[in-house]
């Protein structure tokens, strides 16, 4: 089941406070990975390993040498190749283009050096039920500079409404509420500054608090040339 960060918290809370009403013997076991041993001890209730795994087929053994009960957990995770990630769409809906400063419909796959645009993202609530704390976040490549137009005279340009705004080096972060139904777009001014092949990730949103709603988007790959 998914937990927030602070059903999370107050869990742990709740367990920390058990385990010191309670007790316990610690942990002593063996752990055997690709017939490889290692003994696991610790006066502590927690104990956290990592496992050297091969490419293909694993073993793992685990031998309980104590009289009380082990509750083991085997996480295994990584990150996708690039151009590999998985969209993911819950109840929410993320379109995302791009603009000259003109308003035209622009195509990013080759820009060139120097050509400032608008990258746009249009995010929809596609239920009949509010969402509070939401977050969006636009990764840009390398290549691209974020023009921060509180510091910069880019013209005139309309500030997104949210709540707060976090502009970083390489992405920016929006944070906000949404309506039942609601349309909300953003936009952040670009500048294709360093020439070279770069890939841009997809956008991101989700409730912080309700993992019903959440959409991610596959990237592409794109050009700055002269």
């Amino acid at each position: 089941r998914w937990l927030s960060t602070q059903t999370t918290a107050y869990s742990l809370i709740a367990m920390a406070k058990f385990a010191n009403l309670v007790g316990g013997k610690g942990v002593k076991a063996t752990v055997t990975v690709n017939g490889s041993s290692k003994n696991v001890s610790t006066p502590k209730t927690l104990v956290t390993r990592e496992l050297v795994i091969k490419k293909g087929a694993n073993t793992i053994e685990l031998k309980n040498n104590e009289a009380n009960t082990l509750f083991v957990t085997i996480v295994n995770q990584g990150i996708l190749q690039v151009g590999e990630e998985k969209a993911i769409q819950r109840n929410l809906v993320a379109k995302i283009g791009f603009k000259g400063r003109n308003g035209s419909q622009l195509d990013v796959t080759q820009l060139a050096q120097g050509t400032d645009f608008v990258a746009e993202v249009t995010l929809t609530n596609t239920t009949n039920k509010e969402i509070k704390d939401i977050a969006l976040t636009e990764i840009f490549p390398s290549g691209w500079e974020i023009v921060n137009t509180r510091f910069t005279d880019f013209g005139e340009f309309a500030d997104n409404k949210v709540t707060y705004t976090d502009i970083r080096d390489d992405r920016t972060s929006f944070y906000f509420d949404m309506k039942k139904n609601e349309s909300k777009t953003f936009r952040v001014l670009m500048n294709a500054s360093y020439l070279g092949r770069y890939y841009l990730p997809g956008v991101q949103a989700e409730a912080m608090y309700d993992n019903e709603y959440m959409v991610r988007t596959k990237g592409q790959w794109v050009e700055v040339v002269q």
